[in-house]
This record gives structure tokens, C-alpha cells and sequence, in this order.
């Protein structure tokens, strides 16, 4: 007869134990599938996941913020400060400037149409998000038209030159003059302001020589 010692006894009742709880852990989970229940998959954390320094749970694991998705993108659109730093990088001043901010303009906002074209022509794309991009599509292409009309207008009012950028809060406005004061300010304001329906408060202007 062989004799089994304290530790044997000890090591036999463990493996027992484990036994028995992943029967019941296996059980448990074809049960629940069997009943329709989903459960989660496990996944590696990928790339491009973003993990938010700051934001931390009360156990300390890290909150994840997931990137930007295109909808989002392509509603954000180029940033005037982004447009006037590219701009002021290639011509500090005088006609060059004006003629580069243009440029620049119309080059984020041809990359911004790109993206929402390919929205809408996109057949994994949700009837929803089609329309939220063929609607941004719409206002864009009018603003883009109201913004050459009020530079012409300004022009025509005496100034050397101006460029207008209009966004979903704010437009910004750029004008050419050796002189520009509060009464010029006042007076372009004013013209922007009944030209897009916008409050003073979101007009914006820089003048450059």
C-alpha cells in the first residue's frame, strides 16, 4: 500500500479544487451562450487606441479615448490658425500674403470636401452620416461663394485687399490697408455680420500692410 503523506494529501485536494471550478467556470460560459448572452472578446490592446494621462479610474487603470473618426474630421475642418501660420510662413506681408492665405484655404478645405465626398460614396457608410456629409458638403460650397463675395465687397470699399474665412462659430477676416481703425473695423464688421448672419461677437479681424 502506498501512503500518502500531509503535503501529497494537500497538493491532491488542490488539483481537485481547480478541477472542479473550471468545470463550473466552462459550464457556466456555454450556458450563458446557450441562452444568447454575448460575452466579450478579449483583445490585445492595439495602436491605435489612445490612453488619456490625466484620466484614471478610481484604481488606478487608465481611461482609453479612441481617435477622431473621419465624420468628425471632415466636420472639424482646417483651423484659421493653422491657414494664417502657413500663410505668414511663406510671405510676411503685401499681396503675397494675401494670395498664400488663399491658397492655403483652399487647399484644407479641397482635403475637407475630399473626405466628406468619400463619406457619401462610402457603402459601408450609415444613412445618417451620409447626410450629416452631404449637409456639411452644401454649407461649405456656400461659404466658400460668401467668402470671395465680401472679399470683392471689401475691396470695392476702398481697401488694398482682404481675405475672408468662415467657420461653423467663428470668421475670420484679413484686411490690406495702410490705416485701419475702429471705424474701419466697425464698417466691415457691420458688412459681415448682415452678409452671414453672424454676431459681432464671432468676427474676427487682422490688418496687415
Amino acid at each position: 500500500m502506498v501512503k500518502i503523506g500531509d503535503k501529497g494529501r494537500l497538493i491532491i485536494a488542490l488539483v481537485l479544487t481547480f478541477g472542479v471550478l473550471a468545470y463550473l467556470v466552462q459550464g457556466e460560459r456555454q450556458g450563458m451562450q446557450q441562452a444568447g448572452v454575448d460575452l466579450p472578446a478579449e483583445r490585445p490592446v492595439q495602436q491605435g487606441d489612445q490612453v488619456k494621462p490625466a484620466g484614471q479610474l478610481d484604481n488606478g487603470a487608465a481611461t482609453r479615448v479612441a481617435a477622431p473618426t473621419r465624420d468628425q474630421a471632415a466636420a472639424t475642418g482646417p483651423r484659421a490658425e493653422d491657414i494664417l501660420q502657413q500663410a505668414g510662413a511663406k510671405a510676411e506681408g503685401g499681396t503675397a500674403f494675401f494670395i498664400e492665405y488663399r491658397l492655403e484655404r483652399d487647399r484644407q478645405r479641397s482635403q475637407q470636401i475630399a473626405l466628406l465626398k468619400q463619406i457619401i460614396d462610402n457603402a459601408n457608410a450609415s444613412g445618417e452620416g451620409k447626410q450629416e456629409a452631404q449637409k456639411r458638403l452644401v454649407e461649405l460650397t456656400q461659404q466658400m461663394d460668401l467668402e470671395m463675395q465680401l472679399e470683392k465687397l471689401i475691396v470695392a470699399k476702398g481697401y488694398k485687399d482682404a481675405a475672408v474665412f468662415i467657420q461653423p462659430a467663428a470668421v475670420n477676416v484679413i484686411v490690406m490697408a495702410d490705416k485701419f481703425g475702429d471705424d474701419d473695423a466697425n464698417k466691415i464688421g457691420d458688412l459681415v455680420s448682415r452678409s452671414t448672419g453672424r454676431p459681432r461677437e464671432q468676427i474676427s479681424m487682422i490688418h496687415k500692410k
